[in-house]
């Protein structure tokens, strides 16, 4: 347990750093990048789109997968780190 909450404090920020695609659940947007987002206390995060501003509990962000739950819907959200193409 003190494991999870370390990584989650020291090292989840560094992970979330980049562009991520929409894959299933809430389309908060095609794809949002790491200045959109607001880590307000690495449990729950805020997420600027040109529409408006959606809070989501930060479930978690392991091997290149964004897990989100938006907080009014309860609806399980998942983006992947955008790669460009020919990049493995």
């Amino acid at each position: 347990m003190v494991v999870l909450v370390f990584d989650r404090f020291l090292f989840l920020p560094g992970r979330m750093n980049g562009t991520w695609e929409y894959q299933t659940g809430t389309n908060i947007g095609d794809s949002i990048s790491f200045e959109n987002i607001d880590i307000v206390n690495n449990f729950e995060v805020k997420i600027s789109t040109s529409r408006k501003l959606d809070s989501f509990y930060l479930l978690g962000c392991y091997f290149g997968t964004l897990y989100l739950l938006d907080k009014d819907t309860m609806e399980y959200t998942v983006y992947e780190k955008y790669k460009p193409l020919g990049i493995e």
